[in-house]
């Protein structure tokens, strides 16, 4: 009995005491009730002793685990411009034997020789220094991984499921939305979409106002415990003059994904309210300006955004370019064509994305880089806006353009329940309640 009991105490030791004691306890009286004789039966005792079956078949898992599995030691390469597996393999002082072996054993789009700039290969040895492991990163949920066994090898895609967070920001603006955003706790990539979110519907240079407030619910993501990265932005409010602009984060059933607001209508409109990512307009639209350069007062038909040499300019909307080329005192000029009606003028640029003349373009693709070319006094984006052959301030026509379109009836059933939720959450806290929800699952 004392050698079942110290067994015992060996199994349960990570347990606190009082839990062995109540284990040990409930056994000893099961076995007693087996062993204890019904009334007018005869019981006939041996030397042996009466296993608990349920303990019995403990004690036999316990005997057959396996040898605890050595970690493996990782030694990490960071693929760089030029660099090849064959490259990295003699930076390990590999044989070119076990590259081969490894390269044979590559099958369709499973592949370990696949590499990009910037990826981590960890390379992991045996205690014999002998690799039994290549693991390709290509992001903290995603590996490639190659595992060798008896000289040859397998290959196989591993993924981990985040653990899903969601968070709440809320801010008031003073000056501009990136200092808000900063002051309430978003990375910067978190304020940039939240920006490209509300692209189409607020010029956040000309249009915010002090007193302008927002609300976001956002995805956090971790591993193990450990934060690992933002995720999406699910859901904003925006008070932008006293106007109230929602939206929320949906994936219909053909899996593509946008921003709608409360009545499920697209915050996506024909063109974008500015066409680069930027923090200051250096000079507005008129209709007269002494020009910089060249001291003449004349029309000044169209934005400046001044940004740095090298600031992608995107397309503001879905079009074909039908300039790509020098254009006077513009310098190196794209001229887009979006239906019968609207040309865009982009002008400056320092140098050209990789479309070219007549070619179709959809929005937000990059056509060319901030510049300082032809009649400039510093490197910025000179944007045009034509309509129907007049020039127009993109600022004021876009709200006189065509209205975004709306979910079909098919999807705002689904679309309400979800939107219901997450418009409750931006509400809470508007309100300061406090909403505590862990993971928002799909309907």
């Amino acid at each position: 009995m004392r050698k079942l009991i110290n067994r015992l105490d060996a199994i349960c030791h990570p347990f606190p005491g009082v839990h062995v004691l109540g284990l040990v306890g409930s056994l000893l009286f099961v076995g007693a009730l087996v062993a204890w004789p019904a009334v007018g039966e005869t019981v006939n005792q041996t030397g042996e002793s009466m296993p608990i079956p349920a303990l019995s078949m403990v004690l036999e898992r316990t005997e057959d685990l396996s040898e605890p599995v050595l970690p493996l030691t990782t030694r990490t390469e960071r693929v760089e411009e030029g660099d090849s597996l064959s490259r990295l393999f003699s930076r390990q002082d590999l044989e070119a034997q076990v590259l081969h072996s490894l390269t044979q054993a590559e099958r369709g789009q499973v592949r370990i020789s696949q590499l990009k700039i910037g990826q981590s290969v960890e390379f992991r040895y045996d205690s014999d220094n002998i690799l039994s492991e290549i693991a390709v990163v290509h992001s903290p949920f995603h590996q490639t991984i190659a595992t060798r066994s008896d000289g040859s090898w397998t290959i196989n895609q591993q993924y981990r499921e985040a653990e899903i967070y969601i968070e709440h920001a809320r801010a008031t603006i003073d000056s501009s939305l990136f200092l808000a955003g900063e002051r309430a706790g978003l990375s910067d990539n978190l304020i940039m979409e939240l920006a490209d979110i509300y692209g189409h519907v607020i010029d956040f240079v000309h249009e915010i106002r002090k007193g302008d407030q927002f609300v976001v619910t956002f995805e956090k993501r971790y591993l193990d415990g450990e934060f690992i990265e933002y995720g999406n932005i699910l859901a904003a409010e925006f008070i932008n003059s006293g106007e109230s602009f929602i939206a929320v984060r949906f994936e219909d059933t053909k899996g593509d994904v946008g921003y709608y607001d409360q009545n499920g209508i697209s915050l996506r409109k024909a063109f974008l309210r500015a066409p680069l990512n930027f923090r200051r307009i250096s000079s507005n639209f008129s209709h007269s300006r002494k020009h910089p350069v060249t001291g003449i007062r004349r029309p000044h038909r169209g934005t400046d955004y001044a940004a740095p040499t090298g600031t992608p300019v995107y397309a503001a909307g879905d079009g074909k370019i039908v300039h790509r080329g020098n254009k006077g005192g513009y310098g190196k000029t794209i001229v887009m064509k979006h239906g019968s009606s609207v040309t865009t003028l982009y002008a400056h640029l320092s140098r050209y994305g990789k479309f070219r003349t007549g070619q179709k373009v959809k929005q937000r693709q990059v056509i060319g880089y901030v510049g300082s070319t032809g009649l400039s006094t510093g490197p910025h984006l000179h944007y045009e806006f034509i309509f129907n052959g007049v020039h127009r301030n993109p600022r004021t026509i876009l709200n006189k353009l065509p209205k975004a379109k709306s979910l079909p009836k098919s999807e705002i059933a689904r679309y309400r329940r979800i939107a219901g939720v997450l418009i409750g959450s931006l509400d809470a806290q508007r309100s300061h309640d406090e909403l505590a929800f862990q993971s928002i699952t799909k309907p």
